[in-house]
């Protein structure tokens, strides 16, 4: 399984899973799509999501995710953006049901064989999503961190 760095500020940042990156990246899709808030040239971002969500990207996966925010204005935006994301999710319960992952709109069947198995933790989910939030308030620290999600699709 691929790994992507993720980050904001030069060399402060994450390696994650793709994989789990593009589960994340499903949830914040949703988001951006239902919510009122003026994100930062959204079309062109969830055009770039929805691109690494089909698999397009798998081994050479780069999360633009950030790449749109030119002020603190947009910052302020988009931690909106992901503190609701993180409300959904916790509103989920502690897992993410296999029927939910299997529903995932993506072309990626890597994808969705790796999810097809067990149930997922909201809580690794909002981990990922909390390190995003650190990133944009400049208090996330690490630089290289192995973002580490505890849940394997074999056990």
């Amino acid at each position: 399984m691929g790994k992507t760095l993720v980050e904001y500020e030069k060399n402060k940042g994450f390696w994650i899973s793709e994989s789990m990156m593009q589960l994340v990246l499903h949830y914040i899709i949703e988001e951006m799509e239902r919510s009122e808030l003026l994100i930062p040239n959204q079309s062109d971002l969830l055009m770039d999501l929805k691109f690494h969500v089909n698999g397009y990207s798998r081994s050479y996966m780069s999360v633009g995710l950030f790449d749109h925010i030119d002020s603190l204005a947009d910052e302020q935006i988009m931690i909106q953006l992901l503190n609701t994301v993180k409300k959904t999710l916790q509103d989920k319960g502690s897992l993410v049901s296999v029927e939910e992952l299997m529903n995932i709109p993506t072309h990626d069947l890597a994808l969705k064989y790796i999810l097809d198995k067990k149930p997922f933790p909201t809580a690794e989910l909002i981990r990922v999503i909390d390190a995003l939030i650190q990133m944009l308030e400049r208090t996330w620290n690490h630089q290289e961190y192995q973002m580490e999600l505890n849940w394997n699709y074999f056990d």
